[in-house]
């Protein structure tokens, strides 16, 4: 199963080395998780955003209702190692945001 998860540029070396965390939000939506990553980016003052692609097992994702501004939320609970993570989007983050 494919999905997105959007962070700041911050986070993408940790992620890259060790995964994503247990319970880390992800998305089937491309721009939910744009928006995402944009929002926490303004709000912690990062550089820029990003959005990453992971290939998980279909088992390993449970739907949740988290941000209230937001539906077809997801959540890993275990997390996920590295080696899921499809590709990355640090390009431009003025591009990912949905506004």
């Amino acid at each position: 199963m494919i999905v997105f998860h959007g962070t700041t540029v911050d986070c993408l070396g940790s992620i890259r080395r060790g995964g994503l965390r247990p319970n880390s939000f992800v998305s089937e939506s491309r721009a939910l998780a744009a928006e995402y990553s944009w929002l926490r980016a303004m709000t912690h003052g990062a550089d820029a955003c990003a959005v990453i692609e992971l290939d998980v097992p279909s088992a390993a994702v449970v739907a949740v209702e988290s941000w209230w501004w937001a539906t077809g939320q997801l959540q890993l609970p275990a997390g996920c190692p590295a080696s899921c993570i499809v590709s990355v989007d640090d390009s431009d983050p003025r591009r990912l945001s949905v506004g």
